[in-house]
């Protein structure tokens, strides 16, 4: 009886049900003790916004800020905020739009293609604007050189050289480039021109007096002829005694210009034979204008970059070479200064 007691107890207990892995975890959650600080989360999300930042900062790295479209928008965004908006600042133009050569006025920023031909035209041709020959300026979308009225319709050897160097940096730029004769500038260098050939003259009176030397003018140059005899032993490229302070003279008198100075050697018509130096008029005459330029650039301070050697021979004669005289005043020496440098 007891027996059968104890097995209706033992039938009457409910079997605890298997749990499942669900509530395992749950049950070990709920039994362990609460997270402190932040969720797990929050550091995959700061890393995220971390990158996304400095994304949009390289981003804006490469990008280029419009000023006056951000003004215009600051400006809209204080005036609808109800707050005056401030005036902006005044700056001062960019120098590529500025004229070169010329006064200096305010105009609009220029295109990028055309500021950039601007810059090889003035770096190609910076020795001529300088020497104020050229005048570079910027109209009306194209590149404009203007140069100084010619007195006469043949073009000098000095004018051909600048076409054949504006030429050079022409091909060198995109932008249309135009050349124009007579660009405004022509009357105040004819006014340099005569001052500089009354100093020449002034400083050379004595030799001029004597016959020694002339100063003209042919076109935009100054012609400085200096006879051979005296100048020079016979025969020779040597300088004599007396030709020297006649020669430092007209080195401190040209020094202080800034164009090139052309040193020309002639000669006369009768051939040189039988010298053990010089094989033709065209060796003595380049000896010569080499002396000369030897001394001007060595003891006159007349800068060697501007400084030219030709040996003419006898092939641009002044007189006729039938004669004696006619034959002394072609054998000479010919200083010929650029007066646009001035």
């Amino acid at each position: 009886m007891g027996r059968l007691r104890a097995w209706e107890d033992e039938e009457e207990t409910p079997a605890a049900a298997p749990q499942s892995l669900f509530d395992a975890v749950t049950a070990q959650e709920d039994d362990a003790p609460p997270r402190q600080g932040a969720p797990l989360w929050i550091v995959t999300f700061a890393d995220m916004v971390t990158l996304l930042l400095a994304f949009f900062l390289l981003i804006l790295s490469f990008s280029d800020l419009n000023e006056s479209r951000f003004q215009e928008a600051s400006g809209s965004l204080q005036k609808s905020l109800g707050r005056e908006q401030s005036q902006a600042p005044v700056q001062a133009p960019s120098p590529e739009t500025q004229l070169v050569g010329g006064p200096t006025e305010q105009k609009l920023p220029l295109p990028e293609q055309l500021a950039k031909d601007l810059g090889t035209l003035q770096k190609a041709l910076s020795l001529d604007l300088a020497g104020q020959k050229v005048r570079l300026r910027e109209d009306a979308g194209r590149l404009l050189i203007e140069l100084p009225e010619r007195s006469s319709g043949l073009l000098p050897q000095e004018l051909i050289d600048l076409y054949a160097r504006i030429a050079e940096a022409q091909a060198q730029v995109e932008t249309p480039v135009e050349v124009r004769e007579g660009g405004g500038a022509s009357d105040d260098r004819g006014v340099e021109l005569a001052r500089q050939i009354r100093a020449l003259r002034d400083v050379l009176s004595k030799e001029i007096e004597q016959g020694d030397a002339q100063v003209e003018r042919d076109g935009e140059r100054i012609v400085i002829r200096m006879a051979v005899q005296g100048s020079f032993y016979p025969g020779s490229a040597d300088l004599s005694p007396e030709s020297l302070p006649m020669l430092r003279k007209i080195g401190e008198a040209i020094g202080k210009t800034g164009g090139r100075v052309t040193v020309e050697g002639h000669t006369d018509a009768i051939p040189l034979t039988g010298h053990q130096r010089y094989r033709s008029n065209w060796d003595l005459s380049g000896a010569r204008a080499s002396s000369v330029a030897d001394y001007l650039t060595g003891y006159a301070g007349v800068p060697r970059e501007r400084v030219v050697v030709r040996g003419m021979a006898d092939t641009r004669p002044v007189a006729a070479n039938d004669t004696r005289d006619g034959r002394a005043k072609n054998r000479r020496i010919e200083v010929l200064v650029d007066a646009w440098g001035g």
